[in-house]
């Protein structure tokens, strides 16, 4: 049945209102002057009938008398078909005919096509919101009949409705379908860490050490640590995070004049304790937007951190305007410091007696507004910008996606395309290693490795690349040749290792370690084999697995899966929890402690067994 059978014209409804043709194939015919009638008795004079008091409204009678359909006709027919677009709150949602009796179905039902029916519910238009039309004609001929059978039809339903409810088969058993609401809440009813386990007293209190990997202590399952309250000079906007050894700094707009476009508010807090220790909270002028998304947000050097047209002592949290303006920090190496502003300038800075000055000025391409975020295959931590050491040192430009790639010399200002055999590719992704470049051709699947100079190394092909396990996430670098070899062999020595499912072992989640090779393997858990496709591939954003094997992070299975998973591995058991999946902008801070913006603040997360 198409919609246009749904929005039937408001002409052929008045030509076939089942009232005034209870049957397509029957035509009525023409009616006699009303006298006595040929071949009746008449009736027996009958007692005067007691006057009723008046009717009470039907539309709120209605709204107060239960549905003369049944559950079983509910269960039978979709919730978009009770309910369809397009129908506005004055017309008639379809039902089943089935559960109708058969004065109602007459009256109430426009009649279909016999291979189409679909018949609609009681419906009774108020005079003033009716977008149906009456032929007059068609009254003017027969208007007795006409206005004899319609008072009869309708007290005949009104009654049916009023005292009779049940005679149509009503049940109270539940409908087999689950509602959203119930299906929602087990969905999201998941275990957050193994069983018997004893009640996790709040705070943190592991290590505090970040060896690039996570502990092995998340097989048991994922607690909250603590939540630390947004400051109430960052609840204009959600402040940007950065994360430095086991300070983490909250930045935002804010003044305390309240011209927040033209101030940026920090706030430092160390968390290796068993709860955050507020450092310092500074505010100062800048004249950039500091809400503005780009990549890299932040750049660091020993004792400061450049965020934007700011400088910020790591000691102090005092804010120093930088002399750069509307540049955007990249990168910073050897006392030099690269910025950038678009369309197509760098700059790169040192300091002498505390003043920064120019050291150099490039024109370069076509620069990107949004920086480097768009061009990485996501394979080395998107953080990374420089390559190389000493003289060699260089930085990838965030040019425009469309564009070749560049990269500049920090200590020359020296600008190089890194073209390879493929001139003519469009779009490639980058890759930064820790001694040159990676290029890549993601139509032709064909890869060329520069050196830190951009200098052309070596091509290769790698028509496999889809189907490469997922290397964890550990925040260290590659070389040139580990991205060659994990591109055609699926080999990531520079990580913990590398997760995939097994293609021929009904999507076993498999585990390979970079320390000797050895494999760990579990049955996909249920929570996840929903999301895997038939060629058992996955595509999280992140994922980070621990270095003996036992647990695993996962952060969405795949696109159509949001939520965050850790994963004991020896026992396929999986834990997650609604916080945890709400969690944003989420960064490591050490192997055994994971933080993100949630609803409530900052909030911190450890193993349940911490």
């Amino acid at each position: 049945m198409s919609n246009d059978d749904l929005h039937r014209g408001s002409d052929d409804e008045a030509r076939t209102r089942p009232s005034d043709t209870p049957n397509a194939d029957i035509h009525a015919p023409d009616f006699p002057e009303f006298g006595e009638l040929p071949g009746f008795t008449p009736l027996p004079d009958l007692a005067p009938l007691p006057e009723l008091a008046p009717l009470p409204d039907l539309d709120d009678l209605l709204a107060e008398t239960p549905s003369p359909l049944t559950d079983e006709a509910d269960a039978a027919l979709p919730v978009d078909a009770l309910t369809p677009d397009g129908l506005s709150s004055e017309e008639t949602a379809p039902t089943s005919n089935d559960t109708a009796s058969p004065t109602v179905a007459t009256a109430s039902s426009q009649e279909q096509p016999a291979g189409d029916e679909t018949p609609t519910a009681l419906h009774t238009p108020r005079p003033e919101s009716s977008g149906t039309r009456v032929d007059t004609e068609a009254v003017k001929r027969k208007p007795s009949v006409v206005m004899i059978v319609l008072a009869c039809v309708a007290t005949l339903n009104f009654g049916i409705v009023l005292f009779a409810p049940g005679l149509f088969g009503s049940s109270s058993a539940p409908s087999s379908k689950p509602s959203a609401d119930s299906t929602a809440a087990t969905s999201t009813d998941a275990r957050e860490h193994a069983a018997n386990l004893p009640a996790r007293a709040p705070g943190y209190r592991g290590s505090a050490t970040n060896t690039h990997s996570i502990s092995p202590q998340w097989a048991s399952g994922v607690a909250t640590a603590w939540t630390l309250p947004i400051p109430e000079q960052h609840s204009a906007l959600p402040p940007q995070m950065y994360v430095d050894g086991s300070t983490v700094y909250l930045v935002g707009p804010g003044s305390p004049e309240g011209d927040s476009s033209q101030a940026v508010t920090v706030t430092a807090y160390d968390v290796s304790g068993e709860q955050p220790a507020l450092l310092w909270s500074s505010t100062g002028p800048s004249a950039s937007d500091v809400s503005s998304p780009y990549t890299p947000a932040f750049v660091s050097s020993d004792d400061s951190v450049f965020f934007r047209d700011v400088i910020i002592d790591k000691t102090t949290g005092e804010q120093t305007q930088a002399p750069w303006g509307a540049a955007f920090p990249l990168a910073y190496a050897d006392g030099i410091l690269v910025t950038c502003t678009p369309p197509s300038t760098c700059n790169g800075w040192t300091r002498a007696a505390g003043e920064w000055t120019t050291l150099w000025t490039t024109p370069t391409g076509q620069l990107s507004e949004s920086g480097l975020e768009q061009h990485f295959l996501d394979y080395v931590p998107s953080q990374f910008v420089l390559s190389g050491s000493g003289e060699h040192t260089s930085a990838l430009l965030p040019t425009r996606f469309s564009q070749r790639p560049q990269i500049i010399h920090i200590h020359t200002g020296e600008l190089t395309t890194l073209s390879g055999s493929d001139e003519d590719s469009k779009s490639p992704s980058v890759e930064v290693a820790s001694d040159g470049y990676l290029v890549f051709d993601n139509v032709k699947s064909h890869g060329s490795l520069f050196d830190s100079d951009g200098t052309l190394q070596s091509t290769f092909s790698a028509p496999r690349m889809l189907l490469l396990p997922v290397v964890s996430d550990d925040g260290t670098y590659p070389s040139i040749s580990g991205l060659k070899k994990y591109m055609t062999e699926g080999e990531a020595k520079w990580s913990s290792g590398t997760v995939e499912l097994d293609r021929d072992n009904d999507c076993k989640l498999v585990a390979t370690l970079s320390a000797g090779g050895s494999t760990r393997k579990t049955h996909l858990p249920e929570e996840l084999r929903r999301y895997a496709t038939e060629y058992c591939v996955m595509k999280p954003r992140q994922l980070r697995v621990s270095a003996d094997g036992s647990a695993l992070y996962i952060d969405a299975f795949t696109r159509e899966d949001k939520s965050k998973y850790f994963i004991d591995i020896a026992n396929g058991l999986t834990y997650t929890s609604s916080e945890l999946n709400a969690m944003d902008k989420t960064m490591w801070v050490f192997d055994d402690m994971l933080i993100g913006m949630t609803d409530s603040g900052l909030t911190a997360f450890v193993p349940a067994s911490s």
